[in-house]
């Protein structure tokens, strides 16, 4: 019996052995492309998809476990022109990689994208379980989703995906990425620096799964802390969005339905147009300034359009993206349309509601407040919104050289649509402002009565030296209803003159139906009757200063002077009859416009 068991592990020796052999030749053969060229195809055959096929592969003597190949076709998958990469016995156990390094050029691989991000990072811990270390030139990164398919060119990548230093060089959606850091595999984080420039920074956010508006070209410089549940990104001082700087920090909670993106941003000096293409507002693009093909493109269309109200549409889609908020301050504003000097900004998203509880606009005299709710959960999409102007000059409302001094108001309104222009045609609401302190010119004074004797007399007035009239009130009121404005009425009150306009502003094709009317308080020779008629639209206004009733005094002042020459000026003397407006009332009706409305 002993010698049978001798026997029987006599031949269980040799079994291993010739099997162990047999191993070793394998791996010995499998280091020449004749040999190990055929097996590497036959094996993609068997468990690839069909089409799977490589030009030459075979181990390396003596480190058997690392594969060489050149023209790698995985169909839908993965190509690449030469490849090397180090197997892993022990990649089954966690927190081990099957590669233990990868390198790879002049290929391609493709990735699915579901819209889940797998907390670590765009794809990270996906790439992790299949390698470590990676050494990458010229790959192309297929990111495939349901709607879209994105390039990714990896120009360079070098490092360790789980644990090390690592960089990485690379283009798409427009961009350019430059990281230099280290990843950690213990906390699943990936930190360091990272450098984006681009045309468009919203094309670079939807290539990462995420939301953002439209802007101007951008230089962002970044210091990035990616964890499983929380990505850092401090924004540094350096960056530039346009011709802006901008800095803070951005989180992002990637987990959930949607990322949940929280930031809280400042601009030390805003050029006001770079926020304006946020917003879709098409302005600056002249000399000088920087600004991208959307912008350019929303300018002409603006340029041609004879439209005042851009023709921009809210693409709320991208709201889907996305929740969370923004705090943004600029502490200096330039190149404004109503020369803001200062602006803070708080919007809320949730969904398709989006909210902005702070809207703040610092002027060089006085500021606005106000705030905002957009709910495009329903279609159209509805908005609300209420401001107050505190103390701004009338040079801020654009008004001079008509008026100096400072204005207050309200404004409550309510619109329906996705675009500008559809809200507008549809706004609702009430908007007033009122001032104790005017003082209008008085050549407009004069002009809007028609009272070319004393308008005359101060035709040559240069800009430094123009003559004011001090107002006793001014109050404007507008009442919006479906989308027209109708004045009830406005007035500027003088010692001199009760200047008066009537009329409505039609927003939905932006047409100006207005009259001036100004009754002197005193008497004066060269007056004309009639009212003064501002037509056109908020685009080209145009002015008419003659009526019927003008025409009709020329003929009455004809028939006079076949009478007697001195007769012909009868017609044309102002006796100054009117009354003092009750400034009271109006400014009294003026504040209430607002809470008239609610």
């Amino acid at each position: 019996m002993t010698s049978g068991l001798k026997r029987s592990f006599k031949i269980a020796g040799w079994v291993i052995g010739i099997v162990l052999l047999a191993f070793l030749l394998f791996l010995l053969a499998m280091t020449q492309p004749r040999f190990g060229t055929p097996v590497a195809n036959a094996l993609l055959g068997a468990f690839g998809p069909d089409g799977s096929r490589v030009g030459t592969a075979h181990t390396r003597f003596p480190a058997v476990l690392v594969v060489e190949g050149e023209g790698l076709v995985v169909p839908g998958r993965v190509s690449a022109e030469r490849i090397e990469a180090q197997v892993n016995l022990f990649g089954f156990l966690p927190f081990v990689s099957w590669l233990s390094y990868l390198e790879a050029e002049n290929g391609s691989v493709r990735i699915e994208d579901s819209g889940e991000s797998d907390g670590d990072g765009p794809g990270l811990k996906s790439a992790r379980r299949i390698v470590d270390k990676v050494s990458l030139t010229s790959v192309t990164m297929q990111v495939v989703r349901p709607d879209e398919t994105r390039d990714v060119e990896i120009e360079t990548a070098r490092g360790s995906l789980r644990s090390g230093a690592f960089m990485l060089e690379a283009r798409g959606a427009g961009s350019r990425l430059s990281f230099d850091g280290r990843t950690s595999d213990a906390f699943s984080e990936l930190d360091g620096g990272l450098r984006l420039r681009g045309e468009n920074f919203a094309d670079v956010a939807d290539l990462v799964g995420l939301a953002a508006p439209d802007t101007p070209p951008y230089d962002m410089r970044l210091t990035v802390d990616i964890g499983p549940e929380r990505w850092t990104l401090n924004v540094d001082p350096e960056t530039r969005i346009g011709d802006s700087d901008l800095y803070g920090e951005i989180n992002v909670m990637p987990g959930g339905e949607v990322p949940v993106v929280n930031a809280e941003l400042t601009s030390a000096a805003l050029d006001a147009d770079d926020l304006a293409i946020v917003f879709g507002i098409p302005i600056g693009v002249g000399e000088g300034e920087t600004s991208g093909t959307r912008a350019k493109a929303a300018r002409a269309a603006f340029e041609q359009s004879g439209r005042l109200i851009p023709d921009v549409e809210i693409d709320f889609a991208r709201l889907d993206a996305v929740d969370g908020s923004v705090s943004y301050t600029a502490e200096t504003v330039t190149d404004s349309l109503f020369d803001i000097e200062g602006l803070g900004l708080d919007v809320e998203i949730e969904g398709r509601l989006v909210r902005a509880p702070r809207i703040h606009l610092d002027f060089a005299q006085g500021e606005f407040r106000g705030y905002a709710t957009l709910d495009g959960t329903q279609s159209p999409a509805h908005t609300d919104a209420r401001g107050e102007l505190s103390n701004v000059a009338f040079d801020n409302l654009s008004l001079s050289p008509y008026l100096r001094g400072g204005a207050d108001g309200e404004f409550e309104v309510t619109t329906d649509g996705n675009g500008f222009r559809d809200a507008a045609a549809t706004m609702n609401g009430t908007v007033s402002i009122w001032s104790t302190d005017a003082d209008i010119l008085a050549l407009a004074a004069e002009g809007a009565a028609l009272d070319f004797g004393e308008a005359i007399t101060l035709l040559g007035e240069a800009p430094g030296d123009r003559t004011y009239v001090d107002a006793r009130c001014a109050a404007i009121v507008a009442n919006f209803e479906n989308g027209v404005g109708t004045l009830s009425p406005a007035v500027v009150d003088t010692d001199d003159s009760l200047v008066v306009v009537r009329g409505d502003v039609n927003l939905s094709n932006e047409a100006l139906r207005l009259s001036v009317r100004s009754e002197a308080k005193d008497a004066s020779l060269g007056t004309l009757i009639g009212d003064v008629a501002i037509g056109g639209t908020l685009r080209d206004p145009s002015i008419q200063p003659f009526s019927a009733g003008t025409v009709a005094q020329f003929g009455i002042a004809g028939i006079l002077a076949s009478v007697s020459g001195g007769l012909a000026a009868l017609p044309f003397i102002e006796p100054g009859m009117a009354q003092d407006a009750p400034c009271g009332e109006l400014l009294a009706r003026a504040q209430s416009a607002s809470a008239e409305a609610e």
